[in-house]
């Protein structure tokens, strides 16, 4: 069942809601809906419910609310934010898509010393906007319950002064992947709390350098690796959610 988000605090049954004009379009020209269709909708505090569409006026699909979806709970038990360095092409698009799938709660932009692309003036609203496109689609197809929030562009410095309010601080460094140390991580694991708030900081293609790793480890971070391998810029923030799915819920079945 097709699943979108609506603009609305809460709602009740039998109240009649709005579709925005973009998910309107979707849903009728590309969806193909028709009255009586049927699609399920979440509100802004996270309760999901079954709509069915009763009107379409001046192309904006009007729902009937027709009861609460007693989905079973889907988001991961802690709240995780990814904090990423600006990779080039397209690459950052595909780790808030994938990331939004697995489970992410908030991505943060970082500009970084080793980044190979900078976002600069008007660049970076709409880089920003655009990311937030993409974070709303992927939680509407995955399911989830919130959509992740895209904070704007962030230096390491304004990182750090904003990383008190999280209860785990970890940086994904390939040297300390180099050196062995593959435990760090795991261990974190076995220790997190429900609803405990989680930020992981990832370089880009170039990675971290050492002096911005050593300023995030004064600050209370800890440097941990990802396992044997080194992972692409990409790849690594989808690994290490996926890693942490495993640890908090797939591994307690």
């Amino acid at each position: 069942m097709q699943q979108y988000f609506i603009d609305k605090l809460e709602v009740s049954l039998k109240e009649r809601v709005p579709l925005s004009e973009s998910d309107s379009h979707h849903f009728l020209n590309v969806m193909r809906a028709k009255i009586g269709t049927e699609i399920k909708v979440v509100d802004r505090k996270g309760f999901a419910y079954v709509a069915q569409l009763v009107e379409i006026n001046e192309q904006i699909a009007l729902l009937e609310i027709v009861r609460s979806d007693e989905t079973i709970s889907i988001e991961l038990p802690v709240n995780v934010t990814i904090a990423c360095g600006l990779s080039k092409n397209d690459k950052v698009d595909t780790i808030v898509q994938k990331a939004t799938e697995c489970g992410m709660n908030e991505f943060i932009p970082l500009a970084l010393k080793r980044d190979v692309v900078k976002w600069t003036g008007n660049k970076v609203k709409a880089k920003v906007d655009r990311l937030a496109k993409i974070s709303k689609a992927a939680a509407e197809q995955s399911h989830r319950l919130v959509v992740p929030e895209v904070s704007d562009l962030q230096t390491l410095d304004q990182l750090i002064k904003t990383a008190d309010s999280f209860d785990v601080k970890l940086i994904a460094y390939e040297e300390t992947a180099k050196e062995g140390l593959h435990s760090q991580l795991a261990e974190v694991f076995r220790q997190l709390e429900p609803s405990q708030k989680v930020l992981m900081v990832f370089g880009s293609e170039g990675g971290l350098e050492s002096k911005e790793v050593e300023k995030l480890e004064a600050a209370g971070f800890l440097a941990c690796s990802l396992g044997p391998r080194i992972l692409r810029a990409e790849t690594a923030p989808i690994y290490f959610l996926s890693a942490l799915s495993f640890a908090l819920e797939l591994s307690k079945v």
